[in-house]
């Protein structure tokens, strides 16, 4: 008996011990399930939301339709500038339904540019049905040659005879119109239950009503200069001066040359100029009248400036560096050479009397 008695307490304890494994397993499975749905969940959320991030809209013309982020409202003085249209029978228009879904305006100039105001009074039918809307619209014809984008930032208006002021939603966006986007606007300008609201009195005098439009077109981008650098190897120019020991005047300037669709000249202190002056030659490079040098044109110029060793070809260079913007600018040195080794026969800078003088352009920017 004692015998039966423990294994039936046997046998229960093992009942409860599978019991409370088996409840510990089945609470194992839920946490794991619950862990795996809220790891995997943002997954799940993120791929039905096309992987934008923080919900944010895909296309400007989301943003147009919604007009979130991109309207300023506001109530001012001033009336609209590019065109206004007035209606009659305010009411019917927009508790009636219409015979048309659209009105559109005569076509109007602003900008260099041919404009029409549309006007939705149900707005979109299946999103806006309660709101009026307002777009314009580019005339495409325009949008040829060097404007075939237009750019303009658009604000539209209704008036309100309380106030005696213009109700203006501006987009703060710059809109693009071209031959494949002709039209923008604000699908939500005002709805059904303000406009007809007595507070504004959009509607006065026997049930008038006046709408209007601001654009305000960008000047087309045509403003630029270009920086050009010319690698071109240019022969050098050259200028012999004969019977140099005999040249008494101040200066003397070379023929023009033309480098780079430029016109130069090198100019030559015999006795120096400034601090060279009775002590060293002097020697620039100057721009000469040029008939095709445009206003604030410049040119900066990379060069090497030289006295020949007319002997052993062992030639005294020096370099420039320069911008030149005017014509009669020249660039040099005022103690290019001294006197005396000038005149030093064993140097070879002037040989039967004759003095030669070189310009090698190196680079030319424009």
């Amino acid at each position: 008996i004692e015998t039966k008695v423990e294994k039936k307490k046997m046998f229960l304890n093992d009942k409860r011990n599978i019991n409370l494994n088996g409840a510990i397993l089945l609470f194992f499975y839920f946490f794991c399930a619950v862990f795996a749905t809220i790891q995997l969940n943002p997954i799940a959320t993120t791929q039905s939301n096309n992987a934008v991030p923080c919900n944010t809209r895909r296309s400007n013309v989301a943003a147009i339709d919604n007009g979130a982020n991109t309207l300023v409202e506001q109530m001012r003085d001033r009336p609209p500038n590019a065109y206004c249209v007035q209606i009659e029978s305010c009411t019917k228009l927009i508790t009636q339904k219409p015979t048309f879904q659209k009105y559109e305006t005569r076509p109007f100039s602003v900008g260099g540019f041919n404009w029409t105001f549309i006007l939705e009074p149900f707005g979109n039918r299946t999103s806006y049905g309660d709101w009026i809307s307002a777009y314009v619209a580019i005339d495409p014809l325009g949008l040829v040659g060097e404007t075939r984008e237009v750019y303009a930032v658009l604000s539209f208006l209704v008036y309100s005879k309380t106030l005696d002021q213009y109700w203006t939603a501006m987009d703060t966006e710059v809109r693009r119109f071209h031959q494949f986007r002709t039209t923008w606007g604000n699908p939500t300008f005002v709805q059904h239950g303000d406009f007809q609201s007595p507070n504004r009195e959009y509607i006065f005098n026997n049930d008038q009503c006046v709408f209007g439009v601001d654009i305000n077109v960008y000047p087309y981008f045509n403003k630029w200069e270009v920086l050009s650098t010319d690698k071109t190897v240019y022969e050098p120019k050259s200028w012999k001066l004969m019977r140099f020991s005999t040249l008494d005047n101040d200066f003397y300037t070379s023929d023009e040359f033309s480098v780079g669709g430029k016109r130069w000249a090198l100019k030559v202190y015999p006795n120096g100029n400034g601090t060279g002056e009775g002590n060293s030659l002097s020697l620039y490079l100057i721009l000469s009248g040029n008939k095709n040098l445009k206003p604030y044109e410049k040119v900066y110029v990379q060069a090497k400036l030289r006295v020949l060793d007319q002997k052993k070809s062992k030639h005294l260079e020096k370099p420039i560096l320069s911008w030149f913007d005017t014509p009669g600018d020249g660039s040099g040195f005022e103690q290019f050479v001294s006197l005396s080794d000038l005149r030093n026969p064993a140097t070879g800078f002037v040989v039967d009397d004759a003095l030669s003088v070189q310009v090698q352009f190196e680079s030319l920017v424009y």
